[in-house]
C-alpha cells in the first residue's frame, strides 16, 4: 500500500515534466511562443492578396497622337479567391480591359491599358486604380508615364469665336499657325470640319509652315457651340492632328450657367450661391421666380438700368436643410420670347458634420 501511494505522485511529476520539455522543444523550433500563436492565427485566416510585379510602366518617348498599349499582370498571392470589383482609369485617354475579374489563389490576371497621347504633350503621368477584395489593400495604384513629343506646333492650341448675338451673326474667320518642329518636308494634305457649320482651309504662311482658316457661316441657335478642324499630314510620326473650336450664341437674355452647384455641405450651415443673369435686349425682364424646394430660397438684385444691364440672383441654402442629396429647382418667368421660362436645377449634398 506504502509503494503505490509513493508511485502516483510520481507519476504525475513525470508527466509535467514531459509537457514542459515538449513545449520548449516547439519554441526553440519556431523562436518564440508568441511566433506559435500567430503561425496558428495566419493558418486560419483565408484571404486574397493582389500582387502586381511591376505596377509602374514608363513608355519613354513617343510622338504626339501616338497610342500606348500595355498589359499589366497581376496574381493573387493570397490563400482566398481575388474578386476584382473595379478597374478606374484616372481620364478617358486610357481604357483599362480586364481579362478576368475572379482570380484563384495562386493563379494570375491581366489588366491591359492603352494610352491616347492626342490631347497631351511633355510629360504626362496617368493612373489606374484597381478596387478588389482584398482586405490589406482595397484600392491599388498602376501609373503609366512618359514624355509625349510633338511634331508640329499649333498656336494658339484651339479656336474661340467667342460670344455674339444670333440675329447678327456674320461669317466669322480665325487663323492659327502650324509650323513643323522636325520635319523639313512636312505638309498638310487634307483638312476638314467635323461640323457643317465651319469652314477650314490650310494656306502656306510666308515664314514657312500653315496658315489654318476657320470661317463660321450662319450659324444662329442659341447656346454653347463645339466642334473640331481634322487635319491629315504626310508624317508618318504625326499624320492627324486636331484643333477644338467653340463659341456662345447670344439671345436677348443669356444665363451661362447650366445649374447651381453647392458642393458638399456640413448640416446646419447656411450656404449661399450667385447668378449672373445677362440681359441683351431694352425691356427685357424677369419677371417672377419659383425655387424648390422649401430649405432653398432667393433674393434678386434687378440692374436693368446700368449700362450693362443685367439680374444677380442669390440662391440660400437654409441651416436647416436635411442631410442627402440636394436635389432642387430654379424656375424664372420672363418676357423674352427666345426664353420665357428658364429652369436650372440645383446640386449638392449635405452630410453630416462630425461630432453631431
Amino acid at each position: 500500500m506504502k509503494i503505490s501511494h509513493i508511485i502516483s505522485p510520481l507519476c504525475f511529476v513525470f508527466v509535467i515534466m514531459q509537457l514542459f520539455i515538449s513545449t520548449e522543444l516547439l519554441i526553440a523550433q519556431n523562436g518564440s511562443s508568441d511566433n506559435i500563436n500567430n503561425s496558428a492565427n495566419s493558418a486560419s485566416v483565408d484571404k486574397p492578396k493582389i500582387f502586381f510585379e511591376n505596377p509602374d510602366f514608363h513608355f519613354d518617348t513617343i510622338y504626339k497622337g501616338s497610342k500606348v498599349e500595355h498589359v499589366f499582370k497581376l496574381k493573387n498571392q493570397g490563400n482566398n479567391t481575388l474578386q476584382i470589383k473595379k478597374v478606374k482609369p484616372s481620364c478617358g485617354c486610357t481604357a483599362a480591359v480586364l481579362s478576368n475579374d475572379t482570380i484563384l489563389p495562386g493563379k494570375t490576371g491581366e489588366i491591359k491599358t492603352t494610352f491616347n497621347s492626342a490631347n497631351y504633350k511633355g510629360s504626362v503621368k496617368k493612373t489606374i486604380t484597381v478596387l478588389s477584395n482584398d482586405p490589406d489593400t482595397p484600392s491599388y495604384k498602376l501609373t503609366i508615364s512618359g514624355e509625349i513629343v510633338e511634331v508640329i506646333s499649333i498656336k494658339p492650341r484651339n479656336i474661340n469665336f467667342g460670344s455674339f448675338r444670333s440675329d447678327n451673326q456674320s461669317d466669322k474667320t480665325v487663323k492659327i499657325s502650324i509650323k513643323a518642329l522636325s520635319e523639313p518636308d512636312f505638309k498638310i494634305t487634307n483638312v476638314s470640319s467635323s461640323t457643317p457649320f465651319v469652314d477650314a482651309s490650310a494656306s502656306v504662311a510666308t515664314e514657312g509652315g500653315y496658315t489654318i482658316s476657320a470661317t463660321l457661316k450662319n450659324y444662329n441657335k442659341i447656346g454653347r457651340f463645339s466642334g473640331k478642324i481634322l487635319l491629315d499630314t504626310n508624317s508618318a510620326k504625326q499624320p492627324e492632328a486636331s484643333i477644338i473650336f467653340y463659341g456662345v450664341v447670344e439671345g436677348d437674355i443669356v444665363i451661362n450657367q447650366k445649374r447651381v452647384y453647392f458642393g458638399t455641405v456640413p448640416d446646419g450651415r447656411e450656404v449661399i450661391r450667385k447668378l449672373y443673369v445677362k440681359i441683351n435686349e431694352s425691356g427685357i425682364k424677369v419677371l417672377s421666380t419659383k425655387i424648390s424646394p422649401d430649405y432653398l430660397s432667393i433674393n434678386v438684385n434687378e440692374r436693368y438700368e446700368q449700362s450693362n444691364p443685367h439680374c444677380l440672383i442669390e440662391i440660400k441654402l437654409h441651416k436647416d436643410a436635411p442631410v442627402g442629396k440636394i436635389d432642387g429647382l430654379l424656375e424664372l418667368s420672363t418676357n423674352s420670347k427666345e426664353k420665357p421660362l428658364i429652369k436650372i436645377p440645383i446640386t449638392g449634398e449635405v452630410h453630416k458634420a462630425n461630432g453631431s
